[in-house]
């Protein structure tokens, strides 16, 4: 059975980020929907509207736990893109659908999610997927990381990823402690926001690959469209890192978030937490815990 690449999403909301579990098996290539690029043009009174459509498959193998075991899904993603000469910036939608492959070319819907944005791409050593929107004018990029495991919305950053753990682009820094399993052990660091700078505040954001365990916003400052996007690193174990920090501890370690203009935000985390109280922030700055999204 087919099933058009339109219908991919109906469980999700325009405009709002969304993911729906489907259980439902079929067997063999014919139970996947097809792949389908193109571009077309609409003709209208205020201007021309340009569009692309890019549909792309990605196995992808997704480490357990334990280290040891895998989970190969299949992920289709489709991303939309409109431009307008008689409006500013790229309008995009991505949406995705993931299958479970099982043995026997058997295949499992697992989830599908809807979100705004331009490109996404699978990260199988984070056991994400990135979905990044273009910037506008002096705006940042923003980057969305959903969850492999059942495409939940996890962290929001901003500004052009860097080169993360295993070559693969990540704006997120990696904390990892060697003492179980690979996954279990890793926490993310990620700051950012997505939206209207003049409306809302970027947050810190620490966690893991299936949930954010603590968020907060750094007030104090103001943002603006051009946001001045700090840069993020961290410090432990006598280490400096801007992507990948190996503890052979505890998870003890200091957050700086370094401004262009010099002002730095030191935020200790102890035996697993954010310590927002022992923070050494800038004159004027604080942090305030936000509840989870």
């Amino acid at each position: 059975m087919r099933f058009p690449v339109a219908i991919i999403a109906l469980c999700a909301v325009w405009d709002v980020t969304a993911s729906c579990a489907q259980r439902s098996r079929t067997r063999g290539a014919d139970s996947i929907p097809p792949a389908e690029s193109k571009a077309w043009v609409e003709h209208a009174k205020q201007g021309d509207l340009f569009v692309t459509q890019n549909a792309s498959y990605d196995f992808v193998r997704v480490l357990g736990d334990d280290g040891e075991t895998y989970t190969t899904l299949l992920v289709l993603h489709t991303d939309r893109n409109e431009w307008s000469a008689s409006e500013e910036g790229i309008n995009g939608t991505v949406t995705l659908t993931a299958w479970r492959v099982g043995k026997a070319n058997e295949y499992e819907r697992s989830w599908s999610l809807h979100a705004p944005g331009n490109v996404g791409r699978p990260l199988s050593d984070l056991r994400m997927f990135q979905v990044s929107n273009w910037p506008c004018c002096s705006a940042p990029f923003e980057n969305i990381y959903f969850s492999l495991h059942d495409g939940r919305k996890l962290y929001t950053t901003n500004g052009v990823p860097e080169k993360g753990r295993f070559g693969q682009d990540s704006g997120l820094v990696t904390v990892n402690k060697y003492d179980g399993g690979r996954h279990s052990q890793t926490r993310y660091v990620g700051f950012g926001m997505a939206g209207d700078f003049q409306k809302g505040k970027p947050t810190l954001q620490y966690g893991t690959d299936e949930e954010i365990k603590q968020r907060f916003s750094l007030l104090g400052r103001e943002y603006g469209d051009n946001f001045d996007v700090p840069q993020v690193y961290v410090t432990g174990d006598g280490k400096q890192l801007l992507s990948d920090l190996p503890l052979e501890g505890q998870f003890v370690f200091t957050i700086v978030l370094k401004f262009e203009d010099g002002n730095e935000a030191l935020i200790p985390v102890e035996n697993d937490v954010v310590r927002a109280d022992k923070a050494t922030l800038p004159a004027g700055y604080s942090l305030r815990l936000e509840k989870q999204p």
